[in-house]
């Protein structure tokens, strides 16, 4: 569940290719890394991917208490941009001729909705509440894919989407009246990042990590720029915690991609749903935010849904390529 997240690239010399990175492979004299060691090590890195997540989400609700949404998104952005262009200059020159530039801008904008939705609705309700009704997105995916990509969905998969939205329904009511605002703004925040999704399918890029880091991070610096209504921090820790906010976003980011070079998606992808553990932790160490029933039952059903698809899908790919 990654905002400003760039969606991995499940091309970049063929279907099954790993994402685009500028890490080169080199002949070396160190002894090769086994498999179930790589496994072992994206498995670790994409845990520690959506704890940090978690805690930019924590970090972005505190705040937003001082800001408005989107001088955060902004302040954030610079912070991304600036790092990808001291890490890699070559990628400025990347994006200006890429010809996937456009498709990766165009899909950078239902990020920056999925982003401002998210975190509007996290002013409004838990972090916790509004993670569990987000993560109603790959539910969403399923369905969106039906008219836009024109997929086949079984039935397994429907069970899963009607699970999952039984789910969403009965997190979003945890006290018996529904708080219309922000679920609809949470499960807009979904409806936006399985557009993002999808748009990718529809139109894969090739480029690399970080010319796709440059593009989307200044189409969030575009956006939020001209929306956002400046405030002056107060205080030099206020300045520290924006620039913690951009070093968040980009080491998730970072460990995202790096996770998924070293193990396969069908491994990783189930770990995403740890997320809800780690905002309800931070929600009650930060805000007192208690998990209510509603939400852990709810929350629970989301997740045997996204495992249900996870386990579905795997099954239909081993039996496709068997035939």
């Amino acid at each position: 569940m990654s905002n400003e997240t760039i969606i991995p690239i499940t091309s970049c010399e063929g279907p099954a290719a790993p994402p685009c990175l500028s890490l080169v492979e080199e002949k070396s004299t160190i002894p090769a890394v086994t498999s179930r060691e790589k496994t072992a090590l994206g498995i670790i890195l994409v845990c520690g991917c959506y704890m940090m997540y978690s805690l930019h989400y924590a970090t972005m609700k505190w705040m937003g208490d001082l800001f408005g949404i989107w001088q955060l998104i902004f302040i954030r952005s610079v912070v991304t941009v600036f790092a990808t262009v001291v890490i890699k200059p070559a990628a400025c020159r990347e994006v200006i001729v890429s010809p996937y530039k456009w498709a990766t801008a165009l899909r950078a904008l239902f990020q920056v909705a999925c982003t401002f939705c998210f975190f509007a609705a996290a002013k409004l309700m838990p972090l916790g509440q509004v993670t569990t009704i987000y993560a109603a997105a790959p539910l969403i995916i399923v369905v969106l894919s039906i008219p836009i990509l024109g997929e086949k969905v079984g039935r397994a998969s429907w069970a899963a989407v009607v699970i999952g939205m039984i789910g969403t329904v009965i997190a979003a009511n945890p006290a018996g009246s529904l708080n219309l605002a922000p679920t609809v703004l949470a499960f807009a925040s979904g409806i936006f990042w399985a557009l993002a999704v999808v748009y990718t399918r529809k139109a894969v890029t090739r480029e690399s990590t970080q010319a796709q880091l440059l593009t989307t991070g200044c189409v969030f610096c575009l956006v939020s720029g001209l929306l956002m209504d400046w405030t002056m921090p107060a205080s030099w820790f206020e300045i520290g915690m924006f620039a913690i906010l951009g070093i968040e976003i980009l080491l998730a980011q970072m460990m995202f991609f790096e996770g998924y070079r070293f193990a396969p998606a069908s491994v990783l992808a189930p770990l995403e749903y740890q997320s809800l553990v780690w905002v309800s932790i931070l929600g009650f160490m930060m805000f007192g935010d208690v998990p209510t029933l509603h939400t852990m039952i709810g929350a629970t059903l989301i997740v045997a849904a996204g495992l249900l698809l996870t386990l579905y899908g795997n099954r239909r790919k081993s039996a496709i390529m068997c035939s």
